[in-house]
């Protein structure tokens, strides 16, 4: 005849045992997650974006600030580039670095990313192409 404590003791080392399984990885973050800093090279102006890991962007040129929603591809397509779609959500309207004001809340843009090997700095494009871009924007630290 088996005791409950029989019982307990088994139930206790087979929740311990799986306990002790380690955890799968937690994914990756995308390599865009994170702050970026680009200056012209013409001017004194500074821009500053902040990709955050929830969809949400906080971005600083010259005397503009603006808020944004975006996304952005999980892989880079045969070319190298990763379609990036934002969608402005919040804006000062006010100038930014370059001297223009840009898309009004709720208006979307979608531009081509690339990366440097190392994944320290990019370039922004208008198209799949090296033909209209600016950059490379350079990752902060943190």
């Amino acid at each position: 005849m088996r005791t409950p404590f029989f019982f307990a003791l088994v139930l206790c080392s087979l929740f311990s045992a799986h306990a002790a399984e380690p955890l799968p990885p937690a994914p990756a973050p995308h390599p865009l997650t994170g702050r970026w800093s680009w200056t012209l090279p013409e001017k004194a102006c500074t821009e500053q974006l902040q990709y955050r890991a929830n969809g949400t962007r906080l971005g600083s040129s010259g005397e503009e600030t603006t808020q944004s929603r975006y996304e952005v591809a999980a892989i880079p397509s045969l070319l190298g580039f990763y379609r990036l779609t934002e969608t402005v959500t919040e804006s000062n309207g006010k100038r930014d670095c370059s001297g223009d004001l840009h898309a009004a809340p709720g208006e979307s843009v979608t531009r081509f990313i690339q990366f440097s090997p190392r994944k320290d700095q990019l370039i922004v494009c208008r198209e799949e192409s090296l033909k209209a871009c600016f950059g490379p924007l350079k990752r902060l630290p943190g």
